[in-house]
């Protein structure tokens, strides 16, 4: 089950970037459409200089060769903006359940339940840790420092557990300012 949930994600994600690279590949490959042809030829007697440059300028342009490597180009920009934004999304997802996890690490303190509190707090450690390995750059350092509270606190639910809840509600703040920062 854990492997599954941890490839499922890659597997997604590589899924919408094949389905969006071959449309974006369709649209963007796909020949013009026919010009329309006269039903009737016009012949004139008197060939003038006009005609030459009425049929050239009716002439479709043929295709530049550099359209092809510029698609291509595109199409994977496109695909590496897409997993940067899938990256974005995942990172928040899981900073979103150490979120989750930080309420029943609350609930757990108030009914004085120290083992299930540690035992959601190395939960906790573990959704940001995911979370360390899908953010942006700028986001990685808070997270660390994030986790570093984590474990701060682990270690001093047992030795100075007064205070313990002002201290998760920071956490909680960290995250969700984590969260709501804009992109």
């Amino acid at each position: 089950m854990r492997l599954l949930q941890a490839v499922l994600p890659h597997a997604i994600t590589a899924l919408a970037a094949v389905v969006l690279s071959l449309s974006a590949q369709r649209f963007l490959s796909s020949p013009a459409p026919p010009a329309p042809q006269p039903t009737a030829p016009t012949v004139t007697p008197a060939p003038s200089p006009t005609v030459g440059v009425a049929l050239t300028a009716g002439a479709a342009p043929s295709p530049q060769p550099t359209d092809a490597p510029l698609a291509a180009a595109v199409t994977r920009q496109e695909v590496i903006d897409l997993r940067v934004q899938d990256d974005r999304l995942w990172a928040a997802i899981y900073l979103m359940r150490a979120l989750n996890h930080l309420a029943d690490a609350e609930a757990a303190l108030r009914m004085n339940d120290f083992a299930r509190v540690e035992q959601i707090l190395t939960t906790i450690d573990d959704a940001l840790e995911q979370a360390y390995a899908r953010a942006a750059d700028a986001d990685r350092d808070p997270i660390v420092q994030i986790r570093r509270d984590v474990g701060i606190i682990r270690e001093d639910l047992y030795l100075r557990p007064e205070g313990m809840d002002a201290r998760l509600a920071r956490v909680r703040q960290a995250i969700m300012t984590l969260i709501e920062a804009p992109r």
